[in-house]
């Protein structure tokens, strides 16, 4: 528990009618992410994804020589602002200073984009300055850093979704890239790779958490170019990319929009000169100056930036205090900030009516549900938020407005074809219908790490709503009492204002399987016929796993806090031990639970199926949620009074790498150890769990009955290791 330390003085009041009117939020057009410069030479780049006129150009580089991508990377402390919508906040015209961990100094990566057979060589220069109070052996008592938690100035690099290897220098998550240092990543993207949507981020552990929070993540899209052909007994399972039928009856491409939803947890910090315990201790709010022993009444307001005053410092929005900024399962619903989309806050889109438009959502935050709903607008009264892009207000004050003008109904909800569930393109198209599963309103339900790749059309002129759903209150039962499944507070994440093209009368599903078929004349008639009707398992890169062996033993990851302790089957991370160790090219079982709250399971390198899901019925007996052909039984959904079921329904049988565990749910994944041997790990993915110890190591080797799994040579002995210097292994740290 860190020291109480005495206030600074300065207070800010309440929010109230005694403050003085202010003018509205700027609208913020919407923004693709930046790209590094040089892009649009490694693989072409529609009008989409372009980067904007003016927007942030990253420090760094890309290139192509052949198949060889390569990439200069800095890793820097960011300086730019974050427009913040509420009319209170301090700062001049909503721009909020930030300072934070960043690549290429933008408020999102670079996105990056390459193809299947391409070696990407990314040289990541770590710019953070090696003076580090969170890497020291003794940092200053004012962090209240856990055990495993800290380095924040030291860094790697995650390919998060890629099918590489996991040694070396490739997507290894082992490392530690310390500041003022670089280091030469060679990822070789295999020919058979799959086209889709992946993303990239830091991954050191004991400062994840605090990395992705400030931004340093970013798109990674793997492009296809691979048509159709016939399966062959020579080759019964050709690559083809789902990328080849997007396109319009003139062979133009879908338009693509990208959103990298980010959860920037900024806050500004009074730091008093040579303040005991050290800088980094308390954050205004607009009830007062928020610490580690504050009350509920201060530790639940909305943070606020206000300007300096004498004796009163600010510093800029950062993330620096794990404990304070992110250590909590509600603090994103408290603390007034707002999930981006790209960097911006709540943007505004617009596009034409009748356009078949292909959206890549990526989840980027460290720990909270995105429940996504496209709904049209309502106008109240004579006022139209929505139409002028006028919501004003941090979430909690939005929230009114929003309801009124975003009124989420099976009249109002807008369908989104979802085409590719974490970059994998699925066999059979899912609609996320505009009606209601187990009483709960459909969304695309999107947790920390998930991709979802949606077809959308928009079939009439007028203004919408991309929404964050609230969750219904049994849904955000935690700690203990169940399991939880997004916010308390719905947010507006964009305005979507569609004007022009042409208006879609009937149905949404059936126009966009019209246009599939009418712009692909080629096929031939049964693929042509089977993708108007959603059938994409001739662009799927995969259909079922076959079974393990006779005798393989089923895995186990068993999510459990135990506080302090964060843990996978009863053990917190250690760096040093293998938690488990299977055979390449063999498959597993394995079986997720959670305890206590939910957790999110994620695995590097192979993807896996979900082959069941199951649910304690009232005789304390596991029972699947599903019917034979993969639906979810109705029964089963409704009975669940915390409305948890719903959001695995659209998952049997397909692919993922990152899937939540809600309590008293098990779920089944079948994972094939392909091609690659290594270490690597599979952990919680809500970020500040992993950092904390809710990680394990895999090594996958050549031989499970070899001596040393058929790695080394026995009675071999190594010359000992020279010293690790600080570009390896951080002063004072195991990690």
């Amino acid at each position: 528990m860190m020291k109480s330390f005495a206030r600074t003085g300065l207070v800010i009041a309440a929010l109230g009618p005694s403050l003085p009117a202010f003018a509205a939020p700027v609208p913020r057009a919407f923004e693709p992410p930046p790209t590094l410069p040089g892009q649009g030479n490694v693989v072409a780049l529609e009008a989409g994804v372009a980067p904007a006129v003016g927007g942030c150009r990253p420090q760094g580089s890309i290139s192509r020589s052949g198949s060889i991508v390569s990439v200069v990377l800095n890793f820097v402390r960011g300086r730019f602002f974050i427009n913040n919508p509420d009319p209170t906040d301090p700062q001049p015209d909503g721009l909020d200073p930030v300072e934070l961990r960043s690549y290429g100094g933008c408020k999102s990566g670079p996105a990056i984009f390459v193809k299947p057979g391409d070696t990407l060589r990314v040289d990541l220069i770590n710019q953070l300055a090696k003076d580090d109070p969170s890497c020291l052996p003794n940092p200053p008592e004012g962090l209240g850093l856990p055990a495993l938690v800290g380095c924040f100035n030291t860094t790697n690099l995650h390919t998060h979704g890629l099918h590489v290897s996991p040694a070396g220098n490739s997507d290894n998550v082992l490392l530690n890239i310390a500041p003022q240092t670089k280091f030469p990543y060679e990822i070789n993207i295999p020919n058979d790779h799959p086209a889709g949507t992946f993303w990239y981020h830091a991954h050191r552990h004991g400062s994840t958490a605090v990395q992705v929070a400030s931004g340093a993540s970013g798109v990674l899209v793997v492009k296809g170019e691979r048509p159709y052909t016939p399966p062959s007994p020579q080759n019964p399972k050709p690559i083809a990319d789902i990328d080849t039928v997007l396109h319009d009856v003139n062979g133009a491409p879908f338009k693509e929009q990208l959103f990298l939803f980010q959860q920037i947890a900024y806050a500004c910090f009074a730091n008093q000169p040579n303040q005991p315990g050290g800088p980094w201790q308390q954050i205004y709010t607009t009830q007062g100056l928020y610490n580690a022993n504050s009350p509920a009444n201060i530790a639940n307001a909305p943070w606020t930036c206000p300007l300096a005053t004498s004796g009163n410092p600010v510093s800029p929005g950062v993330v620096e205090n794990f404990g304070l900024q992110l250590d909590s399962s509600s603090i994103w619903d408290t603390n007034g900030r707002f999930t981006s989309v790209n960097g911006i806050v709540q943007p505004t889109l617009t596009v034409p009516a009748g356009e078949i438009q292909r959206w890549r959502f990526v989840h980027a935050g460290i720990h909270d549900t995105i429940n996504i709903q496209l709904v049209r607008a309502t106008p109240v009264g004579t006022t139209n938020l929505i139409a002028t892009s006028a919501l004003s207000g941090n979430r909690q004050q939005q929230k009114a407005d929003l309801l009124a003008a975003c009124n989420a109904s099976t009249g109002t909800l807008i369908p989104q074809f979802e085409i590719a569930s974490d970059g994998l393109t699925r066999t059979k198209l899912r609609t996320v219908h505009a009606s209601e599963v187990g009483g709960v309103l459909e969304s695309n339900y999107m947790q920390p790490g998930y991709r979802s790749d949606v077809l959308v059309v928009f079939p009439s002129d007028g203004d919408y709503c991309l929404l964050n759903q609230a969750a219904p209150k049994a849904e955000r039962v935690s700690n203990g009492n169940g399991g939880g499944q997004g916010p308390t507070t719905p947010q507006l994440l964009a305005y979507i204002h569609v004007r022009g093209g042409q208006p879609v009368t009937g149905d949404l599903q059936a126009y966009v399987g019209k246009a599939l078929y009418d712009a692909n004349p080629t096929l031939p008639d049964a693929v042509r016929t089977g993708l108007r009707d959603g059938d994409l398992r001739p662009w799927a890169p995969f259909e079922n796993l076959a079974p393990p062996a006779a005798g393989s033993q089923q895995q186990q990851a068993a999510f459990a806090i135990n506080f302090p302790a964060f843990t996978v089957n009863n053990a917190s991370y250690d760096p040093d031990v293998v938690n488990f160790t299977r055979e390449v090219n063999t498959t597993d079982d394995w079986l997720l639970s959670a305890q206590g709250e939910p957790h999110i399971f994620h695995i590097h390198v192979n993807p896996f199926q979900v082959i069941d899901v199951t649910t304690t019925n009232t005789n304390g007996q596991q029972i699947s949620i599903y019917n034979p052909d993969g639906t979810c039984k109705p029964d089963i959904v409704y009975a669940d009074k915390q409305q948890l079921a719903n959001q695995y329904c659209g998952m049997w049988h397909t692919f993922r790498d990152t899937i939540i565990v809600e309590n008293n749910y098990q779920i089944r994944v079948r994972t094939r150890y392909d091609r690659y041997i290594g270490e690597y790990v599979l952990h919680c993915h809500i970020l500040d769990h992993e950092d904390a110890g809710m990680m394990a190591n895999i090594a996958i080797v050549p031989d499970l009955n070899a001596p040393g799994g058929g790695l080394g040579m026995a009675g071999m002995r190594h010359a000992k290791q020279p010293t690790a210097t600080p570009a390896a292994t951080p002063v004072g740290h195991k990690h």
